[in-house]
C-alpha cells in the first residue's frame, strides 16, 4: 500500500502538466502564446509610426549624454572603447539588416546613446584643468573679452569684465604662463573705467574658484565653469588700469562700443525702469533692470521677456518678413515672378542675425538663431519650416556642439516649449481650421483668440516642471500674464523698438521710444498686478534629476507619437510632477564652508548661526525644500528645535553653532553630532565637523521612516569627475613644464 501511494503521487503521467515543472512549462507556454499574439500587433503599430521613429534619435542622444553625467566616476579607456565599438556595431547592423524593424530600433537607440556618451566625454576632456588660484590679493593683467553691467544688492551698478590670457604678477606666479581659462572680475562701483573688448586690463583683485554646490545634487557651478572654460571669478580691490587696444579692439570692440552707446541713448530718452527694460531688449544690456522689477516679472511668469532669446528673435524676424513681403507684393513683376516668400525669409534671417549680434550674441539667442536658420532652410527647400523633424535636427546640432547644455535650463526650456507648441498645434489644427472657416462669426473670432491662449497654455505647461526643477517655484497665473503681455510685446513694443533703431541715425529715436515705453509700462503694471494675486508665486520642493528625466520621457512620448497611444505619456508626466512630494525632505542641511546650517521643522527652514544667512545658499536650500525661511533662535524653542548657549537640539540631532568646549551631558541620547566651528565629537556618536565639510562638501541629512538618519555628501553624489575640484577648491598649479634634459 505504501508503494502504491508512492507510485501514484510521485509518478507524472506522460504529457501531463502537473507538479512544479509542469506549472513552469504551462506558464511559459502561456507567455509565449500571449507574446506571439502581441508581436504582430506591436510590429504593425511600429510600422505605422515609421516616420516618427527618427524623432527618437535625439532623445537617445540626450540619454547617452545624461548617462555620462550620471556616472559616479570618469569612464576609463575600456568604457570609451566599448562605446566606440557600440557605434560601429550599430551602424553595421543598420546597413546589413535594413528591413528588420527590431534591428533598426536597437541599432538606432544603442548607436545614438553611445554617440551621446562619447560626445560628452570628448567635450569634457578637451577642456583644460582648473588652475590653482591664489587665496590672497594679487595683481593680474589680461585682455578684455567681454563687459557686462551687474546691479549690486544696494542698487548700485558695477561692471563685470571677462579676461583672457590672464597673468598673475605676484609671488611664485610671477613670470608664469598665462591662464588657459578666462577669468571674471567685478570692478568697484566707483571705478570710472569703461573697458572695451580688446583693451588691456590690470587690477589688484581677490580671486575665488568656482563655488561648491550648497546641497548634495544641487546646482553645480563647477561643472558649468568647466565646460564654459572659466577659471573662477574675482573682486577688484583697487581701480583698474585700462590700456586701449591699438586697433580699436577689432569687430568685437566696435560692436561693444556701439552696444554701449546704444544703451546709453535709450536710457537717456527713457529714464527709469522703462529705459532699463528697453535697453535690455534692444541692446542686450544685462543687469540694468532692478532686482525688485526682475522678481515681479519672474513671479508673474514673464521673466522670459527680459531675456533676449527665441521670443524676441521670432518677433524681429516676423516683422521684417512681413515688411519685405508686403513691399515685394506692391510690385506686380516681383509678385508674379519672384520667390517673395523665400526672399522675405532670408531677409528676416539676416535681420535676426544682426539683432543677435547687436544684443551681445548670448548663448540662448544663438541657439534660437540656429533653430531659425534651420527653419529658413526648410522653407527654401519647400518643407514645413516648423516641424518636429526640424526641431530634432536643431536639438541634435545643439547637443553635439554643447553636450553640457542638456543639463542646463535654457536648452531644456526651449526644447520643451517648442516641442509642445508644434505637437499641440498639430493636434488642434483640424478643430481650429474648421472654426476659422465657419459661417458663424463668433466661432471665427474664438478661433483667432484661441491661438495665443493655446500657445500660452502649451508652452507654459511644458515649461512648468522644468521651472520646478531649477527654481522650486510655480506661477499659477502665468497663462493670464502671457496671454496679455506676449501679444503686446509682438504688436506694439518690438515694432516701436525696431523703428527706434531705424531712427537713431537721424537722432529721432525718441519719437519711437516714447510709445515703446508706454507698452513697457503696461507690461510692468501687469507683472506687478499678477504678483499681487493670491498664490502668485508658490514655493514647491524642487523636482529631482530622476523626476525631470521621467517628465521629458513622458513629454516626448506624448508629442512624438501619433494616435491615442500618445496619451500614455501623461502618466509619467503626472508622476514626475508629483514626485517631489513623494520623496523625503532633508531635515538638516550643512553648507560646504561650515558657516551655515539649516534645520527643517514644522514646515519652515531655520538657519543659523546669525541672523543674516548667505543669500545664495539660502535660495538653493529653499529651492530644494520648498519651505519659507526663518532663523534659529539664540535661546528658546521653535517647534522641535531647542537652542541654548550656541547649541541646538532637534530630536536626536545636536548642532553646535558656537566655538565652545563640550558640555556635560551634551551627547546624551544623541544620534548625530554636528560641530560647525570645531572638530571635537562624542564617543560612540556619529559626528560631522568642519574638516568633514571641507573634505566632502555640503551635507544633506534625511530621516528614514523608521527614524534612522541617512547622510549624503556632495562629493559622494558628484563622484570623481574632472570638474569636481579638490577640497578647498584647489586646482592644478600654473607652473611651466620642466625643461627637457
Amino acid at each position: 500500500m505504501p508503494l502504491a501511494c508512492h507510485g501514484g503521487v510521485g509518478r507524472r503521467p506522460a504529457g501531463g502538466d502537473f507538479g512544479p515543472r509542469g506549472g513552469i512549462l504551462r506558464a511559459g507556454w502561456s507567455v509565449s502564446r500571449v507574446s506571439a499574439r502581441l508581436r504582430p500587433a506591436l510590429t504593425a503599430w511600429l510600422w505605422g509610426q515609421n516616420t516618427r521613429l527618427v524623432l527618437w534619435l535625439p532623445v537617445a542622444l540626450a540619454g547617452g549624454i545624461i548617462a555620462y553625467f550620471a556616472l559616479p566616476s570618469e569612464p576609463g579607456g575600456v568604457v570609451v572603447a566599448g562605446g566606440a565599438l557600440a557605434c560601429i556595431a550599430a551602424l553595421a547592423c543598420r546597413l546589413l539588416w535594413p528591413g528588420r524593424l527590431a534591428v533598426r530600433l536597437g541599432a538606432g537607440v544603442v548607436g545614438a546613446g553611445a554617440v551621446g556618451l562619447l560626445v560628452a566625454w570628448g567635450q569634457a576632456w578637451r577642456m583644460p584643468p582648473f588652475p590653482d588660484l591664489p587665496r590672497r590679493a594679487v595683481h593680474l593683467s589680461g585682455d578684455v573679452s567681454g563687459v557686462e553691467v551687474q546691479r549690486l544688492a544696494d542698487g548700485t551698478q558695477a561692471l563685470r569684465v571677462a579676461l583672457r590670457g590672464v597673468r598673475l604678477e605676484d609671488g611664485i606666479s610671477t613670470g608664469m604662463p598665462p591662464l588657459r581659462r578666462w577669468l571674471s572680475v567685478r570692478l568697484r562701483a566707483d571705478d570710472p573705467a569703461r573697458p572695451m573688448p580688446g583693451d588691456g586690463f590690470r587690477v589688484r583683485a581677490l580671486l575665488s574658484p568656482p563655488a561648491f554646490p550648497d546641497v548634495p545634487g544641487g546646482y553645480d557651478a563647477q561643472r558649468r565653469a568647466w565646460f564654459a572654460g572659466q577659471a573662477g571669478h574675482g573682486r577688484a580691490l583697487d581701480r583698474a588700469t585700462i590700456t586701449p587696444a591699438q586697433a580699436g579692439g577689432g569687430a568685437a570692440g566696435w560692436l561693444a562700443g556701439r552696444r554701449q552707446a546704444l544703451a546709453e541713448r535709450i536710457r537717456a530718452a527713457l529714464p527709469g525702469t522703462r529705459g532699463d527694460i528697453a535697453a535690455t531688449i534692444l541692446a542686450g544690456a544685462d543687469g540694468v533692470v532692478a532686482a525688485p522689477e526682475r522678481e515681479a516679472f519672474a513671479d508673474a511668469g514673464l521673466a522670459h521677456l527680459l531675456t533676449v532669446a527665441g521670443l524676441h528673435l521670432a518677433i524681429v524676424m516676423g516683422l521684417v518678413m512681413v515688411v519685405l513681403r508686403t513691399g515685394l507684393a506692391l510690385s506686380e513683376r516681383a509678385a508674379l515672378y519672384w520667390p517673395c516668400r523665400q526672399i522675405a525669409a532670408v531677409g528676416g534671417l539676416l535681420a535676426g542675425g544682426g539683432y543677435v549680434l547687436l544684443t551681445g550674441a548670448h548663448l540662448p539667442a544663438l541657439r534660437s538663431l540656429l533653430m531659425a536658420g534651420l527653419a529658413v532652410m526648410a522653407l527654401l527647400a519647400g518643407r514645413r519650416p516648423l516641424s518636429l523633424r526640424a526641431l530634432a535636427v536643431a536639438a541634435t546640432v545643439l547637443m553635439a556642439l554643447n553636450p553640457e547644455g542638456v543639463t542646463e535650463l535654457p536648452l531644456q526650456m526651449s526644447v520643451a516649449a517648442v516641442m509642445a507648441l508644434i505637437a499641440g498645434f498639430d493636434a488642434l489644427r483640424p478643430a481650429l481650421s474648421g472654426w476659422e472657416h465657419d459661417d458663424v462669426w463668433l466661432r471665427r473670432v474664438a478661433a483667432r483668440l484661441a491661438h495665443p491662449l493655446a500657445a500660452s497654455v502649451l508652452a507654459g505647461s511644458a515649461c512648468l516642471p522644468v521651472g520646478m526643477a531649477h527654481f522650486g517655484t510655480v506661477q499659477p497665473w502665468f497663462v493670464l500674464a502671457n496671454l496679455l503681455a506676449v501679444p503686446l510685446m509682438s504688436v506694439w513694443i518690438m515694432p516701436w523698438g525696431l523703428a527706434a533703431l531705424g531712427l537713431m541715425p537721424l537722432g529721432l529715436e525718441k519719437l519711437a521710444l516714447v510709445p515703446m515705453g508706454w507698452g513697457i509700462g503696461v507690461v510692468a503694471w501687469l507683472a506687478h498686478l499678477v504678483t499681487r494675486l493670491p498664490m502668485a508665486r508658490m514655493g514647491v520642493p524642487a523636482l529631482g534629476s530622476v523626476g525631470l528625466c521621467v517628465f521629458f520621457v513622458g513629454l516626448c512620448w506624448l508629442c512624438l507619437w501619433v494616435g491615442r497611444v500618445r496619451l500614455v505619456g501623461l502618466a509619467p508626466i503626472v508622476l514626475a510632477v508629483l514626485s517631489p512630494w513623494m520623496a523625503t525632505r532633508p531635515v538638516l542641511l550643512l553648507a560646504p564652508d561650515a558657516r551655515m546650517a539649516g534645520i527643517v521643522t514644522q514646515g519652515r527652514l531655520l538657519t543659523g548661526p546669525g541672523t543674516h544667512p548667505d543669500p545664495f545658499a539660502l535660495r538653493e536650500w529653499q529651492r530644494v525644500t520648498g519651505l519659507p525661511a526663518g532663523v534659529l533662535p539664540a535661546e528658546g524653542r521653535v517647534g522641535t528645535v531647542a537652542c541654548h548657549a550656541g547649541i541646538c537640539r532637534a530630536g536626536d540631532i545636536v548642532l553646535v553653532l558656537a566655538n565652545r568646549p563640550p558640555a556635560p551631558g551634551l551627547c546624551q541620547g544623541a544620534g548625530l553630532l554636528v560641530n560647525l566651528p570645531g572638530t571635537w565629537g562624542c564617543d560612540g556618536v556619529s559626528s560631522i565637523g568642519r574638516f568633514d565639510l571641507w573634505r566632502n562638501g555640503a551635507y544633506g541629512i534625511d530621516r528614514r521612516p523608521d527614524g534612522g538618519l541617512v547622510v549624503q555628501t556632495d562629493r559622494a553624489v558628484r563622484g570623481a569627475r574632472p570638474w569636481v575640484m579638490r577640497p578647498g577648491g584647489m586646482g592644478l598649479p600654473n607652473l611651466p613644464l620642466a625643461q627637457a634634459e
